[in-house]
């Protein structure tokens, strides 16, 4: 099983940068178009973080909508309050998506982006989505398949190492292979399944792969006999490949539209 990430401070700013990098921008406008909202609307969103979600969804419902946020960290929360202080109607709690402190048939929409890969039981996290949504509701779900990165790099076996060490920062790997099956399970209907992949050609603070890398990093030392030494060396690579314009990133996410 994995040994999780962990969403200290570092983790958490690098998250909040690459959330607001052009790629997860785009991306967050996908979702808001695939949820189709209207005023009035009461939105749950699972694993909300820093809150920019949120946000994006509180500007399309409305002063008579309301749009909640859940998620398990307490820095994520305080930034997300912080984030949406001047919305009054968004409002943050902490929450486990296994176990959804809500009623059932609470919310019109319920959306999920980059959460089920760390959830102890799928099955078991999707059965909570579909309870807490109303029939008739419209859920997102969102998530990386974390088996298939492609990255340029100097040093190849040092950069599969460290991607194979990264893969124990979840409990669940390539959740979007397993995710029809969940939401079936779950007697929710899947209506659409999109790929949003990311591309980077170039390797600057802009990118989404540039905040990916220091967290990925940071988190594979000690693991898969990953050392400070070879993070640096990876990173180093990286940056070198980019001098040259060789740097290349690319890995797909993928959107699941579904109803109740």
């Amino acid at each position: 099983m994995a040994e999780g990430l962990k969403f200290n401070d570092e983790v958490s700013h690098a998250l909040k940068m690459a959330y607001q990098t052009p790629d997860i921008v785009s991306a967050r406008g996908q979702v808001i178009a695939s949820l189709k909202l209207q005023n009035g609307l009461k939105v749950l969103d699972i694993g909300s973080g820093p809150g920019l979600l949120a946000k994006d969804i509180s500007q399309h419902i409305g002063p008579t909508g309301s749009v909640v946020g859940v998620d398990m960290a307490d820095n994520m929360i305080e930034s997300a309050k912080q984030l949406c202080a001047d919305a009054v109607n968004v409002t943050f709690e902490q929450g486990d998506a296994m176990s959804l402190p809500f009623a059932d048939n609470s919310f019109d929409s319920v959306v999920s982006t980059q959460v089920y890969e760390y959830v102890p039981d799928l099955n078991a996290a999707l059965l909570e989505f579909a309870r807490v949504l109303r029939p008739g509701g419209r859920g997102v779900i969102v998530d990386t398949d974390w088996a298939f990165p492609y990255w340029s790099a100097v040093d190849v076996d040092c950069r599969d190492r460290i991607i194979h060490a990264w893969k124990q920062h979840c409990a669940q790997e390539s959740v979007p292979m397993r995710l029809a099956g969940a939401i079936k399970s779950a007697s929710l209907q899947l209506s659409k399944v999109e790929a949003l992949p990311i591309m980077n050609i170039e390797y600057n603070d802009k990118n989404f792969s540039y905040w990916l890398s220091k967290i990925i990093a940071s988190f594979a030392i000690d693991r898969n006999g990953v050392t400070n030494k070879d993070s640096e060396a990876w990173l180093a690579g990286i940056e070198s490949l980019e001098q040259k314009g060789e740097y290349f990133f690319c890995i797909n996410r993928y959107l699941f539209e579904v109803t109740k």
